[in-house]
């Protein structure tokens, strides 16, 4: 089986923006995904959290690979030279969640379409980091960054009949 090109990934990114504000099937956050492998002929492995071949390396993702996010947490906290700032987080996966990578910067910075988040169960477009880091701005203003739990990235593949 082969991966799917950046133009076929670049559809099951289409598929969930045309679905953004619904809700997809259930609303849970792998039928997204599912469905939108059913719709553009993707492979589906067999194994139910793999969703196709994983990809080793963070700075490997492209748009349109698939995080399979395990009990992960992201803490930032953000200090201002004048002396205020602020701390957020997020969370993704109690135990797992489902997302399709749109984006990613150089600091881990990732931009998701998923859905069952927040209680709701329709296609919402997030962004959040993926990778702990810490850096200071030209401006003096420090972000720290701390990610908890794990994920897989994969990319999806053709299915047999589309790879000849």
């Amino acid at each position: 089986m082969r991966d799917v090109t950046e133009q076929e990934a670049q559809r099951l990114i289409s598929f969930a923006r045309d679905r953004l504000g619904r809700q997809e099937g259930d609303g849970q956050c792998w039928t997204l995904v599912n469905n939108g492998f059913s719709a553009l002929d993707f492979h589906k492995p067999s194994s139910t959290y793999a969703w196709g071949r994983e990809v080793e390396q963070l700075s490997e993702a492209r748009p349109g690979d698939v995080f399979q996010f395990t009990n992960f947490r992201v803490d930032v906290s953000v200090d201002n030279p004048d002396g205020g700032g602020y701390d957020e987080f997020a969370e993704r996966g109690t135990p797992r969640h489902t997302a399709i990578l749109v984006s990613i910067d150089g600091n881990g910075l990732a931009t998701f379409l998923e859905c069952n988040i927040g209680g709701s169960f329709s296609v919402q477009q997030h962004t959040f980091h993926v990778r702990t880091a810490d850096w200071t701005n030209d401006e003096g203003r420090r972000t720290r960054v701390v990610t908890r739990g794990s994920f897989t990235v994969y990319r999806p593949q053709m299915a047999e009949a589309q790879s000849e």
